[in-house]
C-alpha cells in the first residue's frame, strides 16, 4: 500500500470520509457498500500503463558534422543536406 499515486490516495481519503460519514449514522450496508466501492475505485486507479517514453533519434550533418534531427531538411550551421 506504499506505492499508491496521487489518484489513488484521493480515492483512499474520499472513500475513508465516505466511509466515516456513514458510520456515524449507523449505516452499515453503505459503509460497506463505500468500502467495496472505494476498494474498486483504488484498484481501477492503479491498473493504468505507465506512459510511453518516446526517444528522439539525432542524426549528424555529413557537411560540419553538428547534431540535428532528421526531420530537419538542411543544417543550420553549414546548409547541407546530407544527414548521416
Amino acid at each position: 500500500m506504499g506505492n499508491l499515486n496521487r489518484k489513488q490516495w484521493r480515492a483512499v481519503w474520499i472513500t475513508l470520509v465516505a466511509v466515516l460519514l456513514c458510520a456515524a449514522v449507523a449505516w452499515w450496508w453503505a459503509t460497506l457498500a463505500v468500502l467495496v466501492a472505494g476498494g474498486v475505485a483504488v484498484w481501477k486507479l492503479g491498473s493504468a500503463a505507465p506512459p510511453e517514453i518516446a526517444t528522439v533519434k539525432s542524426v549528424r550533418c555529413g557537411g560540419c558534422g553538428a547534431i540535428g534531427e532528421p526531420h530537419w531538411k538542411s543544417c543550420p550551421r553549414c546548409g547541407a543536406t546530407n544527414w548521416v
